[in-house]
């Protein structure tokens, strides 16, 4: 099947001129698509076809995979209340838990400048046929992965930055000289999750630097290892030396660290209270927990393991089932 023989059903991107020699989407979309592993599968889009356009502004490689219909944050932004339900959280979860695979998010910075020769002097903004998150419900939430342009295979392509979001980011992509490896994605995928189930993120700040970044994981996850805690320069800004949060550099309003617990209720349980949403059970919880903690110990190699998500209580007692009733186990 060719672009042109599907264009109205595919959808085209086009990589910049600069970066298309060496742009690894295409290349990893057939590898993944070649996986004998059938979990997970479901989620990866088929590479209809691949090709070359000559432009003013060079020559670009140009990706054809199946159009999506909107992205999962974009759903909940579109929402009252910026919730999924929670049995189509729980299926979410479980079908990114299937396929931890390489890939991150980037982020695009806009310049106004006068156009360069050969940019068109109209824009238009792109029509939205989304679904707020609060209409979907169970059995319509099928997800794929997207965006493979920044993704890489770390036993073939050492690399010591994160190009994922600033607060989705591993501890180990600013305090370690080791390269990334799989165990970075362990702990995007536990930050994601916990988005997924409620209405905020697990780490906040308005302007997402390295060292609130930092802060936000110290104050919800404990002290750093001692060998990062020291790499730290910054770290007496927010805490004493023994990781305790100095009440007068808080973020908080009433000065007190936002513990593990209290993020979870104002982000999980609260809005779904408020929503008209059940709130995750007693036993949900605690097996809920015990698997985001596992994987966001801050040491990657003490972090869970892709198989251990997948063997963990919650995916036995919760995600299993829902990908079950979607027909994917």
């Amino acid at each position: 099947m060719t672009a042109a023989s599907n264009w109205w059903t595919s959808l085209v991107k086009p990589v910049t001129a600069d970066t298309s020699a060496y742009t690894p989407g295409a290349g990893l979309l057939y590898s993944l698509g070649d996986s004998p592993v059938r979990l997970g599968k479901e989620i990866i889009p088929p590479l209809i076809d691949e090709f070359w356009v000559a432009g003013p502004n060079g020559k670009h490689k140009c990706i054809v995979t199946p159009p999506a219909r909107m992205g999962l944050f974009d759903a909940k932004e579109a929402s009252t209340f910026g919730l999924f339900r929670p049995k189509v959280a729980q299926s979410i979860t479980a079908q990114l838990s299937s396929f931890v695979g390489r890939h991150s998010f980037t982020v695009k910075v806009l310049f106004i400048a006068p156009l360069s020769n050969g940019v068109s002097a109209h824009v238009f903004i792109p029509g939205w046929f989304g679904v707020p998150s609060d209409d979907f419900v169970f059995g319509e939430e099928k997800i794929i992965l997207s965006d493979f342009g920044e993704s890489f295979n770390p036993h073939k392509t050492p690399r010591f930055s994160s190009k994922t979001l600033p607060l989705l980011q591993p501890p180990e992509a600013i305090f370690s000289d080791e390269p990334l490896s799989f165990a970075s994605d362990i702990w995007t995928l536990a930050c994601t999750i916990w988005e997924i189930s409620g209405q905020r993120p697990l780490f906040e700040a308005s302007w997402p630097t390295a060292d609130r970044v930092t802060a936000e994981q110290v104050e919800v996850l404990g002290i750093l290892p001692p060998e990062w805690w020291g790499k730290w320069s910054r770290r007496l800004e927010w805490f004493n030396e023994k990781g305790e949060l100095r009440p007068e550099t808080s973020r908080s309003y009433d000065s007190i660290r936002r513990t593990w617990d209290q993020r979870f209720g104002y982000c999980i349980q609260q809005p779904r209270a408020e929503a008209g949403l059940e709130k995750m059970t007693e036993k949900e919880k605690s097996a809920f927990e015990d698997m985001l903690r596992s994987m966001l110990t801050f040491r990657p190699e003490e972090r869970a393991t892709a198989q251990e998500v997948l063997h963990s209580d919650w995916m036995k007692g919760w995600g299993e089932p829902a990908l079950e009733e979607l027909g994917y186990v």
